[in-house]
């Protein structure tokens, strides 16, 4: 997810930039994501503790996919 500091909420203009998609399809992936539970969508966009814990374990198992990958490499 894009840079969040000090648990502040982001924008959407500023993720809009930061990811570099078009701002239909990022309300797209927006709501979606809210509607699983992962973010709250008001103003600005806020992490849930179950969106940080998605997170966590996307990392971790693309963390574990490049080691794979390196030492099949």
């Amino acid at each position: 997810m894009v840079e969040k500091q000090d648990n502040a909420e982001i924008s959407k203009t500023r993720l809009q930039h930061k990811s570099n998609t078009s701002y239909d399809k990022l309300l797209k992936y927006l709501d979606e994501m809210s509607e699983k539970g992962l973010i709250k969508l008001e103003n600005n966009i806020d992490t849930t503790d179950m969106g940080l814990k998605f997170y966590q374990d996307y990392s971790a198992v693309n963390d574990l996919i490049d080691e794979i990958t390196q030492r099949l490499s």
